[in-house]
């Protein structure tokens, strides 16, 4: 019969680990696709110095900013995703390590990352990752949060033509605006640098020029907050 899924953090778990185990998925993964660009921009505005990614999957962006020379930590709630990170970057000498969950030491980061990660959250486990990278910041340090801009979580949803379950298709649980994102963020001690919605292009050159010409009437994509810890 359908219904609609009920993501516990046990379901959230396995999937994620199928994703995180499964030849072929890289190119789904955020980082992968616009993580360059998206450093690039954030470069440009705050001092990204000591990372954490939260929610860091195969660690495509921690890969890039240890390319850059920045230090940088991972954390996320699959320990497959967890395993394969720590194997990926043994040996660097910019790689502090990836945990499960919220392991990291207080006052450790300069920059925290949250890339694609609040759109999969409910408010209590939003809360817990928020107040958690609060803790894990130096004072002064920045949240980055990028999530899909205004997302139209139906179109997105499939269904299991086995047990009938209907659900987002990256395991999206809500959609977020600039404004609502600020807010709902605004509430565990981080001031708004910036909330906007902006074209985070994969491609370089006349091709990057080209796909953001594409979003100059349509709506933009990537929603992209920066917040101060206060």
């Amino acid at each position: 019969m359908q219904h609609e899924i009920v993501w516990t953090s046990e379901r959230i778990g396995r999937f994620w680990d199928y994703m995180a185990g499964t030849p072929g998925f890289e190119d789904l993964y955020f980082a992968r696709q616009a993580g360059p660009a998206l450093i690039k921009y954030i470069a440009g505005k705050i001092r990204i110095g000591i990372a954490v990614d939260m929610g860091c999957g195969r660690g495509d962006l921690i890969a890039l900013l240890l390319d850059k020379g920045y230090d940088a930590y991972g954390s996320d709630q699959s320990a497959a995703s967890v395993e394969s990170v720590n194997a990926r970057f043994r040996g660097n000498p910019h790689f502090r390590g990836a945990v499960v969950g919220p392991a990291l030491p207080d006052a450790s980061a300069n920059t925290v990352f949250m890339l694609e990660v609040v759109e999969h959250m409910d408010d209590e486990a939003l809360t817990r990752a928020l107040r958690d990278a609060h803790r894990i910041l130096k004072s002064g340090g920045h949240l980055v949060l990028t999530t899909p801009n205004d997302e139209d979580l139906q179109a997105a949803k499939r269904m299991c033509p086995e047990c009938g379950a209907v659900f987002h298709q990256m395991q999206h649980v809500r959609s977020w605006s600039a404004a609502t994102l600020a807010e709902f963020v605004g509430k565990f001690g981080f001031e708004t640098r910036s909330a906007k919605a902006i074209v985070l292009s994969r491609y370089r050159g006349l091709m990057g020029m080209a796909h953001r010409l594409r979003f100059a009437r349509r709506k933009r994509p990537n929603l992209v907050y920066i917040g101060m810890k206060r």
